[in-house]
């Protein structure tokens, strides 16, 4: 078994209402950080909250180091939990608030002092156990949060969007310390988050939700390279649809309007007929020599930092390429004519 086995959870709030989660079963081995990845509504802060103890769920089973503990109150799961709002104590200072669970848990003051000030030096703040939480910055209060969670030595981490309420720049900075404790650590950890971004760069494996159900899990090469349903492609990245017509099911031939593309796998059911052909913006080329090509109209020009985006109307469809910026690129002129290429591998059919 593994460390965490979630099976077959399913929970309702309210009679006649829809599943909030419906069958989701997940198993997750000793030091693994898994990322719940999806839109608002689809499950995944419900099935932590389970796991957590902190909701009941109406199906299904919850085992912890090969303890099933679905009828275990919270407060005695040994579950660490952090939450998008930091929850500290403003009238506790910051070494107060770390170790606020010792001290419920009747811990010597010895002890505890020696374990707020680990969690300090883990976090990064050595200097800050005297400070208040109104002293802090909003990184900073969530790093506390985060070392009261750890201070009592959690089996299991749960972190729900901890990050959302952080400006752009801290949240970068604020993920990569996360990871680095969860690796230092070797902590089990379950993270919760709408932003994709997050999940690819923190997770072993991604869980991607929608509709309280399991869209794929993989890691995060996996899901975004190949994606295995339309809801996976089009949510985690940008992607670009041509609806097609498959002319050799078995070798992923087909024509978009008359031109003859070839795709890297055969047909979806491997049937002849509309489908679309997916492409990453990433992948498509101004120019080039792929073995597809495509001409279009340039509709506009975005520069988004690293990377250049331009939109082109190909037929009666907008695709979006993107150019990954450096000081000598040149850019397209609105409205230029273009061919756009790309090769076989890098697009795959879907219903």
């Amino acid at each position: 078994m593994a460390f965490l086995e979630i099976s077959g959870i399913t929970k309702h709030f309210g009679q006649g209402a829809g599943a909030a989660v419906d069958d989701f079963s997940l198993s997750v081995e000793r030091g693994e950080f898994i990322s719940f990845l999806g839109p608002s509504g689809c499950g995944k802060t419900t099935t932590l909250r389970v796991v957590a103890g902190f909701e009941q769920a109406n199906a299904g089973s919850v085992h912890i180091n090969g303890a099933e503990v679905s009828s275990v109150p919270a407060n005695r799961r040994n579950v660490g939990m952090v939450f998008q709002a930091y929850a500290l104590f403003p009238n506790m200072t910051v070494a107060e608030n770390v170790g606020f669970g010792l001290r419920v848990a009747g811990q010597p003051a010895a002890l505890m002092q020696a374990r707020v000030a680990e969690m300090l030096e883990l976090i990064r703040l050595p200097d800050y156990g005297r400070r208040y939480p109104h002293q802090l910055s909003g990184g900073q209060q969530q790093r506390v949060a985060l070392a009261r969670a750890l201070a009592v030595q959690p089996q299991l981490l749960l972190l729900d969007e901890p990050l959302s309420a952080l400006d752009a720049k801290i949240r970068i900075e604020l993920r990569s310390e996360i990871r680095r404790i969860q690796q230092e650590l070797k902590l089990t950890t379950i993270y919760v988050t709408h932003d994709q971004e997050e999940a690819l760069s923190l997770s072993d494996r991604i869980v991607v939700m929608n509709l309280g159900r399991i869209e794929q899990v993989g890691t995060p090469f996996e899901i975004y390279n190949y994606p295995r349903t339309a809801f996976t492609a089009s949510f985690v990245g940008h992607l670009n649809l041509l609806p097609v017509q498959v002319t050799d099911a078995a070798t992923g031939a087909c024509t978009f309007e008359g031109t003859a593309l070839a795709s890297s796998q055969p047909a979806p059911n491997k049937q002849a007929g509309s489908a679309r052909l997916a492409i990453r913006p990433e992948e498509l080329v101004l120019g080039g020599a792929g073995a597809n090509r495509l001409s279009g109209r340039v509709l506009s020009v975005n520069f988004l930092g690293n990377v250049v985006r331009v939109r082109v109307r190909v037929g009666a469809v907008e695709l979006s390429v993107d150019m990954f910026n450096e000081r000598k690129l040149v850019l397209p002129a609105v409205d230029a004519q273009v061919v756009l290429s790309f090769p076989a591998h890098a697009c795959w059919l879907m219903d």
